[in-house]
């Protein structure tokens, strides 16, 4: 402050003016830890309001993946009702389609299904409305091979091993001069 009174020493009541300056400058001090302390709080509370900036950002896309998960949730419902209905109307199908059937045997599995698959499409068509199951079911058997045939011819008995393939097959080979199969 020695620097102080030489500058104020030409002045007018310098002594009063020095006691003003240095209150002034006293006024503004601040001490070093609290400024320390100051700044950090400052710092403290410009992460706090980064932090809930990206917090804002972050629950804007939470809110955006719950309504595009809400969405794909009610597509799924609507898939797993479409499904059940397909599934009660394939069960209700296959009922009609095996009170038509009755008795009949059918000659293999995969005949069933195609045959199942046909009247599936054929009921749901125009041209078949009105007609009764029965109807509809035998014009797509008609003539086709598609059942056990219950009139079966009957193995011989007393030929032995010998099917009736065998014996007609050696037959045909006799009159075309080859050997005979055993």
């Amino acid at each position: 402050m020695e620097w102080l009174k030489e500058i104020l020493k030409g002045l007018e009541n310098p002594q009063e003016l020095e006691k003003k300056i240095a209150e002034g400058i006293g006024k503004n001090f601040v001490a070093r830890g609290d400024f320390n302390a100051l700044n950090n709080t400052k710092k403290s509370l410009e992460t706090q309001l980064l932090q809930l900036q990206e917090g804002l950002h972050k629950e804007g896309d939470f809110k955006q993946r719950l309504e595009e998960l809400e969405h794909k949730i009610a597509l799924e419902k609507e898939e797993a009702l479409k499904k059940e209905e397909e599934a009660a109307q394939e069960v209700y199908l296959k009922n009609r389609f095996n009170q038509v059937i009755g008795e009949n045997q059918w000659r293999d599995e995969l005949t069933e299904k195609a045959v199942f698959a046909e009247f599936k499409t054929a009921v749901t068509m125009e041209v078949n409305k009105g007609k009764e199951d029965k109807e509809i079911f035998e014009e797509l058997t008609k003539d086709k091979n598609y059942f056990l045939n219950p009139n079966r011819p009957l193995e011989m008995m007393g030929m032995g091993r010998v099917s009736m393939t065998s014996v007609e097959e050696n037959k045909m080979r006799a009159l075309m001069g080859l050997s005979l199969k055993n």
